[in-house]
């Protein structure tokens, strides 16, 4: 008998979430990439049903080039692959996929940086894994001024969340989603709720363009429950596999206004609130005036490690004031004789 992969697949990663053998976000991204597969399939192939035998050599092969095709590094197909690959190691255990498959699929990763694919792909954090888009100067005034100027309210409420993400200091899209009333301290300037993310406690503090933002979002939804209207008023946030498929959903749709958005201004990359994100960790970083760590700590990063790894090379114009302001020391100065 002929055992369905989607099915495997997500009982597999259901069973090791509940076992607490991986991360919730770890299931999320995971059941994301195999559900873009299945797309794939579907759409390309006009395949509905996949067995586990059926997933071969051609059909990775295939998967990868429309992957490419799409625009994705071959880092980012990698980790693409690492579901698809680790269900099947799973499914070879039992004797449901041959070991010769295996051995020819687990060479299926591109060969840059391999070490960093297999099981171990899985826990690597998504901030350590992509390329960073940001908005310069200009194009945060292009933007800026389109939001300004747009007659269309749809497009209006997207670009609230995007301003709003990065005057809240670069708060996720998953915690934007799920922010309620109850989070916000508009007294004391500041929001307090658990990262969807980490799980542990953030406090941030919220600029005048932020709390003019939600001050508006208040005005015309006073009695709401969630501060956006993301979300129905009885969701039931205890419930994880509906809340990642609710926030799945509304990125998608937010991905799909802010990439016409940017298309219209000539971004070099797509528009999407991660680059609201990462606009704000970079212009914070290279305003000189706050220390990394406490830019660590209001974009929630595990440590200032982390901070530093990711936007490392955005440090430089920082690094640079700080020696000419802080490490000149002109006591010491060569006089020229």
């Amino acid at each position: 008998m002929k055992t369905e992969f989607y099915s495997y697949a997500r009982s597999l990663y259901n069973r090791r979430y509940q076992a607490q053998e991986i991360s919730f976000h770890t299931w999320y991204g995971s059941m994301s990439m195999l559900e873009s597969f299945r797309h794939f399939c579907q759409t390309v192939r006009h395949q509905h049903a996949l067995s586990l035998r059926e997933l071969d050599e051609e059909l990775i092969e295939q998967y990868k080039l429309y992957c490419i095709r799409k625009g994705n590094k071959t880092s980012t197909v990698n980790r693409k692959l690492v579901p698809l690959i680790f269900t099947l190691k799973a499914a070879g255990k039992e004797g449901l996929v041959s070991a010769k498959t295996l051995s020819h699929l687990e060479r299926s990763y591109y060969p840059a940086r391999p070490r960093r694919y297999g099981q171990e792909a899985e826990r690597l954090a998504p901030d350590d894994q992509e390329e960073i888009h940001h908005l310069n100067d200009g194009q945060l005034m292009a933007l800026l001024r389109y939001y300004k100027e747009t007659p269309k309210e749809g497009v209006r409420n997207a670009l609230d969340l995007f301003f709003f993400s990065f005057h809240a200091c670069g708060l996720r899209i998953s915690d934007i989603i799920t922010l309620e009333w109850k989070h916000v301290c508009r007294e004391l300037s500041r929001l307090s709720k658990v990262s969807f993310k980490s799980k542990s406690p953030i406090t941030i503090p919220l600029s005048d363009q932020a709390l003019d933002i939600i001050g508006r979002w208040h005005a015309r939804r006073p009695s709401a429950r969630f501060v956006f209207g993301l979300l129905a008023e009885d969701f039931d946030l205890t419930d994880d596999a509906a809340l990642a498929r609710a926030i799945d959903n509304k990125n998608r749709a937010l991905r799909g206004v802010l990439g016409r958005i940017g298309r219209q201004l000539d971004f070099p990359f797509p528009l999407t609130m991660h680059v609201a994100r990462h606009t704000f960790a970079v212009k914070a970083l290279n305003s000189a005036q706050v220390n990394v760590h406490l830019i660590s700590r209001l974009l929630g990063h595990s440590s200032v490690l982390v901070t530093e790894k990711v936007y490392a090379r955005f440090l430089l114009p920082t690094l640079s004031h700080e020696v000419r302001e802080k490490l000149s020391f002109p006591e010491l100065e060569i006089a020229h004789f």
